[in-house]
């Protein structure tokens, strides 16, 4: 009876599908063993040609140890038993070389359950047992390395962090032998106050891979040790969480080292900064020292630079009354006196000066001057000092110089100081030269003399204030040693600088005043300089009423005297109080009061007065020994300061009751 069409094509197709796989050697055993069929992976796989191998037996396919051990026949006879047996193992290829299969034998039966043979499926393995070989040699070596390791406490925590692996490091540094910590949780090597660590370190590094921390540990016996602790999280290829790595290193004795070396730099650095505390107040002191040396000085100085003009002072206004008019020694006692208290107004003036710039209240007021005439203003004004000497003065002016933006009253100071400075330092008969040029940068003015010279030593000190190269004891020469600090001040006030030269005693100095070209317009109109003529006539306050007050009795007497001269009406009183009342009874056209008075000061007194209906558009002049307090609305007209010229009183006065005939 022939098989129906299905399933012979079922056959012709598994046929088809066996043969074609090339992975697999594929075949059937008889039930003694024989080959019967092989497919084209069989022969890839043995290296076999079905003609070669149909017919024999499948235990050549075996080497001599397994055939020793009858492992083919005892293979079928498994399969018989139990209907399969899977094997892996070695197995000899035509050629002779051995290669590592896995081999699945299933038997097949009859109908009555009689063997009709055996399914082979064998798998050539021996690449992936080879992987697998080494993956096992260094798991071997790896575990051998964690295991022989004694420095480091290397283990492996659960998901969980339950210690699931233990090596000799670890049990050297905590103490734990395996068998009594694997399958605790980490957190037993914490203190009770590190509790907190363990699921934060787990939380760290599942979110950033690993953690690292250094803090106190604890052992088996419960000593305390400073580990170093790195926790990395080990994810399989799948990304699933399998645990923790844990590296722990007994730091402790590095940690005493540095703790240590810590110490003695401590002590290294506090003892350096008390060696740096104890120069700084040796240095403090000698400053301090050098202060109060240069205050005693400078007190015997400013002593004998106003005791000096007030002897003759005194002396004079003493015989005055006993010298006629007509007589000569009148006019040069008056000479005399006038002398000596401008000397000491210019005195006051320079400690004054002093007194604004270390306070920082010194003010500049900006004005467009012609340089030119600064310099020969100031080259006028010493000029009746250098003829008492005969010391010539000449000027070498570059031409063009220009207009300045500067204070001019200052710079004219500047100049003033380094001429009077070099006239007094300069021999009788000898030679002061001005010089001054322009730069593409800078203007320059020089003041160069053939005087006594500067001491190399003491160059560096020469514009410091109070600071003056003779000892008060000895020196010939009068001043305080406040003038070059105050031309250095000024100059630095306005973006420049100074400087001095000299090639010894003897040899005479040079001093130098730079200024930025920023400061310089090379062009225009000057506005109108602070130097006018000296104002001698007698009638140009005539008409003028002034109420004037004033506590100090000689003051209030000698500003009288001068006003009346000028031809000025003077209502004099000695207090705010009896001002008002006098203003009550009549309006003068000015009033000029004093700032420093008892009951009422000057400030009060103005106050008291623009109060009233008719003092709020009556002008009030300020004259007193105190600055200005810069900022504050005053309520004067002009504020002017003792010692005061009395020409130059007029002058002041004109300007703000006359401005017209100014």
């Amino acid at each position: 009876m022939s098989t129906p069409e299905p399933h012979r094509l079922q056959a012709e197709e598994f046929s088809l599908l066996i043969d074609a796989v090339q992975d697999y050697a594929i075949f059937l055993l008889g039930p003694t063993g024989e080959v019967r069929t092989w497919n084209a992976g069989a022969c890839r796989v043995f290296g076999y040609e079905a003609r070669e191998v149909i017919g024999r037996n499948f235990s050549i396919f075996y080497g001599p140890d397994d055939l020793a051990a009858q492992k083919p026949q005892h293979e079928l006879e498994v399969a018989a038993g139990v209907g399969r047996i899977e094997d892996e193992g070695w197995r000899i290829r035509k050629d002779g070389t051995r290669f590592f299969v896995n081999t699945v034998i299933s038997v097949l039966r009859n109908n009555d359950g009689s063997v009709r043979g055996f399914a082979k499926v064998t798998r050539d393995i021996t690449a992936r047992r080879a992987a697998e070989e080494e993956l096992r040699q260094s798991t071997e070596i790896f575990q051998l390395l964690v295991s022989s390791v004694r420095d480091y406490a290397i283990f492996m925590l659960d998901p969980d962090g339950n210690v699931a692996t233990w090596n000799s490091g670890a049990q050297q540094i905590k103490g734990y032998a395996p068998e009594e910590i694997i399958g605790k949780h980490f957190s037993t090597f914490y203190s009770a106050e590190d509790q907190w660590k363990p699921p934060k370190e787990l939380e760290i590094a599942k979110a950033e891979g690993s953690v690292e921390d250094e803090g106190w540990r604890v052992r088996k016996d419960g000593s305390r040790f400073w580990a170093n602790v790195v926790i990395t999280a080990v994810y399989d290829t799948h990304g699933e969480l399998r645990g923790f790595a844990k590296v722990t290193r007994d730091i402790t004795e590095r940690r005493q080292a540095e703790e240590t070396q810590r110490a003695l730099l401590e002590q290294r650095e506090a003892r350096l900064q008390a060696e740096e505390e104890r120069r700084r107040a040796e240095a403090s002191y000698r400053v301090a020292q050098e202060a109060n040396r240069a205050k005693d000085e400078f007190l015997m100085t400013l002593s004998h630079e106003l005791r000096t003009p007030m002897t003759a002072i005194l002396g004079w206004s003493r015989m005055l009354p006993t010298i006629p008019h007509d007589d000569p020694m009148f006019a040069e006692a008056v000479d005399s006196i006038a002398g000596g208290a401008q000397l000491q107004a210019r005195l006051i003036d320079d400690i004054l000066d002093v007194s604004r710039i270390v306070s920082g209240k010194m003010r500049l007021t900006p004005e467009t001057v012609e340089v030119a005439r600064v310099i020969m203003s100031a080259v006028d004004a010493v000029g009746h000092m250098a003829s008492a000497k005969e010391i010539t003065i000449t000027t070498a002016l570059a031409p063009a110089l220009g207009l300045m933006v500067a204070d001019a009253t200052r710079i004219q100071q500047v100049i003033w100081n380094l001429l009077s400075n070099a006239v007094k330092f300069t021999p009788r008969g000898g030679t002061v030269q001005v010089s001054a040029r322009r730069t593409s940068s800078h203007v320059q003015i020089s003041v160069h003399d053939s005087g006594e010279g500067i001491d190399p030593q003491f160059l560096p000190h020469m514009f410091e204030p109070f600071r003056q190269a003779e000892s008060p004891q000895t020196r010939v020469h009068g001043g305080l040693g406040l003038g070059l600090s105050i031309v250095r001040y000024i100059a630095e006030a306005h973006g420049g600088t100074v400087s001095a030269e000299s090639e010894g005693r003897g040899k005479g100095a040079t001093f130098t005043v730079t200024l930025p070209v920023r400061a310089v317009i090379s062009g225009g109109t000057p506005v109108k300089a602070p130097f006018g003529e000296t104002f001698r006539h007698h009638d140009r306050l005539r008409g003028l009423e002034i109420l004037l007050v004033d506590d100090d009795g000689s003051s209030r007497k000698m500003i009288t005297a001068v006003l009346r001269a000028a031809g000025a009406n003077v209502i004099p009183v000695d207090s705010g109080a009896a001002a008002l009342d006098a203003l009550d009874q009549h309006l003068p056209g000015l009033v000029i009061t004093d700032i420093a008075m008892p009951d009422m000061d000057g400030y009060t007194f103005t106050r008291e007065l623009r109060a009233r209906a008719y003092g709020r558009d009556l002008k009030v002049v300020a004259l007193s020994a105190f600055p200005a307090k810069p900022g504050e609305n005053t309520g004067f007209q002009a504020y002017l300061t003792k010692p005061i010229d009395p020409f130059k009183l007029i002058e002041e006065i004109v300007k703000v009751a006359l401005p017209a005939t100014a």
